[in-house]
Formats: structure tokens, C-alpha cells, sequence
């Protein structure tokens, strides 16, 4: 996250260089070096959830593919990821789906929680590239308070999935 953060910034101030000059650095709002300062996580975050079709995807990923469904026996929220939900690589921006993912999941990521993983009749799975990207970007603090996944109607993707990832993680 902190990566794309960084290039989202230096295209923005980029961006800005093109279109007012390197030497617009005494206007009125502090020009380049202004902008510099300006550009936070926060407008990085709340650029990626506007996105380019004014919060569509955001409302999608936050209704039907991760979402909380009440809490498990142990009072520990339940963080339900549909993974049949997930819309198509060709009308969606897969790096951009991880992100607001990410931002989901930053809500219970402080305390315990639980993983319903919903595997079955899934018309578009993301590719092996994708998954491996997106487990880098789960850091330690996305896994540590994770106690329990279950995997509901696993499909042959999903048995391969754990299986292949099931040596690689312990």
C-alpha cells in the first residue's frame, strides 16, 4: 500500500508540473512544492474509493464481496470475503478491487477476528499473479489476528488455492 501510495503522489505532483510548470512554486497555494505537502494517505484513500466511476466499486466490495456478517461464538466479528462475487478482471481494476479490500479489512484488523471464505460458483477468478500480489500486500498486522477461516463449498480453484499456499504459509 505504502508503494502505490508513493506513485500516486508522484504522478499527482507530476501531473501538476506538467500542467503549471516546475517554477509554479509561489502561487497563492504554495504551487509544487504546496501540493508536496498536501497530498496525504488520506487523499490517496479517499481518491482510490471515489475512483473513476464515483464510488461504484467501493459500494460493490462493500456489499457483496467483504462485508461483516455478525459475530461467531467467541464475540469475534465475522468477516464474510465472497469470493464468487468478485466481478470480471476486464471491466474492473483488480489492483484497485485489492485496495478497497484492504480498506475493509483495516476495520477489524486490530482485534481478533474470523475469515468465512464463500468459494463456490465463482465466474471470474483472479490469476495466480494477482493472489501472489495480494498475499504480499497482507502484511503482518492484516494476518496476525486472523483465529479462524472457513472455507465454505470449496471449489477445485479453491482446494488448489490452499493447497498450493498451504506450503508456503504456516
Amino acid at each position: 500500500m505504502e508503494e502505490q501510495y508513493r506513485q500516486w503522489r508522484r504522478k499527482a505532483i507530476d501531473e501538476y508540473a506538467r500542467a503549471y510548470g516546475a517554477g509554479a512554486g509561489a502561487g497563492a497555494g504554495g504551487g509544487l512544492a504546496g501540493l508536496e505537502r498536501q497530498l496525504t494517505y488520506e487523499d490517496f484513500k479517499a481518491a482510490v474509493m471515489q475512483g473513476d466511476d464515483n464510488g461504484q466499486l467501493l459500494d460493490y466490495v462493500n456489499t457483496q464481496v467483504i462485508f461483516q456478517a455478525g459475530v461467531d461464538f467467541e464475540s469475534k466479528p465475522m468477516v464474510v470475503f465472497c469470493a464468487c462475487k468478485l466481478p470480471s478482471a476486464q471491466t474492473v481494476d483488480y489492483e484497485r478491487l485489492l485496495n478497497l479490500i484492504i480498506f475493509r479489512l483495516d476495520e477489524f484488523v486490530e482485534n481478533d477476528y474470523t475469515v468465512v471464505l464463500l468459494a463456490s460458483g465463482a465466474q471470474h477468478t483472479p490469476g495466480w499473479g494477482w493472489l501472489a500480489r495480494a498475499y504480499r500486500r497482507l502484511d503482518r498486522k492484516y494476518r496476525k489476528n486472523v483465529k479462524n477461516v472457513y472455507v465454505v463449498h470449496p471449489s477445485m480453484w479453491a482446494r488448489l488455492l490452499f493447497q498450493v499456499l498451504g506450503r508456503f504459509v504456516r
